[in-house]
């Protein structure tokens, strides 16, 4: 699993729903969860069995849909330095919203150089536990701490920031936001979008 695919991952299953029917999604779903025992959501943050299963219930149909579904969302800025232009409205508001916020901006620092507990990242944040406990699941919800063993238990998972550094423009009343993507975990962050 990837930085990208955890950031991406809530936008994503919304919008795939406007281009795929409500039977279809339930199909993958229940595929989902007996070959994998996994939600459709944290599918998506593991992306190759999103793919797959999607490939079984949808055919042909499947790679057109998930290309439709990613240009809504983002767009590939420079595959070399990682950057990616944000589209969805709720995940440049949550990405504003965490890097200004003092506390969710301490656990993202935290974060960042290498993958932590989370139990880590509440001593080192020296905050009170339940505000703290409460901004990582903000964080973690909307895709901005991710962690590479979903199998893990809570208690052993190692989190780290998905996001390097970001960078807002306003072109002729347009706000654009290009994220750099945090390397520290993923081999090839951008392979869901290529």
């Amino acid at each position: 699993m990837t930085a990208m695919e955890t950031l991406l991952a809530s936008p994503f299953e919304k919008t795939f729903s406007d281009f795929v029917s409500y039977d279809e999604i339930t199909k993958i779903k229940n595929s989902l969860f007996e070959q994998h025992h996994m939600t459709l959501l944290s599918s998506i943050k593991d992306f190759e069995k999103f793919q797959t299963i999607t490939g079984q219930v949808l055919g042909d149909d499947c790679t057109p849909l998930i290309k439709k579904t990613l240009d809504v969302i983002c767009r590939l800025e420079s595959k070399a330095r990682h950057t990616v232009e944000i589209k969805d409205e709720s995940l440049k508001s949550a990405i504003l919203e965490s890097f200004d916020d003092p506390v969710k901006k301490q656990i993202l620092d935290i974060a960042f150089d290498y993958p932590i507990t989370i139990w880590e990242i509440v001593s080192r944040a020296k905050k009170d536990t339940e505000n703290i406990s409460e901004n990582i699941s903000y964080l973690i919800s909307h895709g901005l701490l991710a962690t590479n063993d979903l199998g893990d238990s809570e208690h052993n998972k190692k989190y780290y920031s998905t996001i390097d550094s970001f960078e807002v423009k306003v072109d002729d009343d347009e706000f654009n936001m290009y994220v750099t993507i945090n390397e520290i975990a993923n081999s090839d962050p951008l392979k869901i979008i290529c």
